[in-house]
């Protein structure tokens, strides 16, 4: 009888220590984990290209570090097509980019006040 009851303690013992361990490897509040990917990220940098035909702006940006990306230059829609209006190229400029891989979309663009 002892040797039964001594097996469901450690048992029981193991299973709370794994379930205990399973929750901090999860925990998404815990700091760099992230349950999910954003799908706004911000971004700053200078305008390449602008496209008012096709509704596209050409950036050279700086890392997105939230999303893992490194300072590269990427064509990117503009949703609505008349955010073009606001800027000119060669203009530094902060945007908002709607996520979704190489499909990306500009949502929001302004120039960089000095």
């Amino acid at each position: 009888m002892k040797k039964h009851v001594f097996t469901l303690v450690c048992a029981g013992a193991l299973v709370l220590a794994s379930t205990a361990s399973f929750g901090q490897q999860m925990d998404s509040n815990m700091p760099g984990m992230q349950a999910t990917k954003p799908t706004q990220v911000q971004g700053v940098g200078i305008v390449k290209a602008i496209d008012t035909t096709k509704g596209t702006i050409t950036l050279q940006h700086q890392a997105i570090t939230a999303i893992g990306w490194p300072a590269m230059t990427m064509t990117f829609k503009a949703d609505p097509s008349d955010l073009l209006q606001n800027v000119k190229v060669g203009e530094q400029v902060r945007f908002t980019l709607h996520l979704a891989g190489m499909g990306s979309t500009v949502t929001a663009i302004a120039p960089v006040q000095p």
